[in-house]
């Protein structure tokens, strides 16, 4: 599945009474075919995905990301984890997620992405 299909999964699957209290740009980058980048800005209970170029480090127009944190991850284990045959937690503990900045900010996407939380 390419990763705009596992992004849009994404996008569906935000749950704003989980992000209150959050005001916050991560990076996640997938690897792999179909892959690509995407700031995903999150404030005010809403939820923005927006194309990043990976190659020019920037978001497109001459900015570096000004993600808090990045998380990396191979498309196939991506689409594990939207279709629940892994979870979130264990792809993080395991380092099938490679995450750049405060582990705890990778945490809180848990439950305004998956069911279950921690």
């Amino acid at each position: 599945m390419p990763a705009t299909q596992t992004i849009d999964s994404l996008r569906k699957r935000f749950k704003p009474s989980a992000a209150r209290n959050l005001d916050v740009t991560y990076l996640i980058s997938v690897r792999g075919e179909g892959g690509g980048a995407w700031l995903v800005k999150i404030a005010n209970q809403e939820c923005e995905f927006v194309p990043y170029d990976d190659n020019k480090g920037t978001n497109g127009n001459g900015n570096s990301s000004p993600a808090k944190c990045s998380i990396s991850v191979d498309a196939s284990d991506l689409e594990m984890i939207i279709s629940g045959r892994m979870s979130a937690m264990t792809a993080a503990l395991s380092g099938v997620l490679s995450i750049d900045g405060e582990l705890g900010l990778a945490m809180q996407l848990i439950p305004i992405f998956f069911d279950g939380g921690f």
